[in-house]
């Protein structure tokens, strides 16, 4: 390696080390600061959430307890819509029944009304 060169690449060692050397001294600094804003914030943090943790108890006994009358309300209109449906499924079998006697009698008539017939057409061939 030539002189000339060796020397470039001293200097550009040399530039990279200052470089390096002033951002960890900056870094170090940015850090303490940062330490100190962090140690701020989280004192605040925490008067904050010792106000806002009985608020939110509160808020939570209150959801209970509305979720607690939500449920009931919901609890009596299942047993409500039950009933319903078990008079609905009676009312069916009650029609199904009640076809199922129609159809006979309409037999039972239809043969009767075959019977007079063949009566009436027996008088008359008479």
């Amino acid at each position: 390696m030539n002189p000339r060169t060796a020397l470039i690449v001293a200097v550009i060692a040399l530039l990279v080390g200052a470089i390096g050397l002033f951002i960890g001294i900056d870094a170090r600094s940015s850090s303490e600061d940062a330490q100190d804003a962090n140690d701020k914030t989280q004192q605040q943090l925490e008067q904050q959430l010792s106000g806002d943790e009985s608020k939110v108890e509160g808020e939570q006994a209150a959801a209970a307890k509305e979720a607690k009358k939500t449920e009931a309300a919901l609890q009596t209109q299942v047993t409500a819509l039950r009933a319903l449906v078990d008079k609905l499924r009676v009312q069916v079998e009650n029609l199904q029944t009640s076809d199922q006697e129609q159809s006979a009698k309409i037999v039972t008539l239809t043969d009767e009304i075959t019977k007079l017939s063949d009566r009436v057409e027996k008088l008359e061939n008479e």
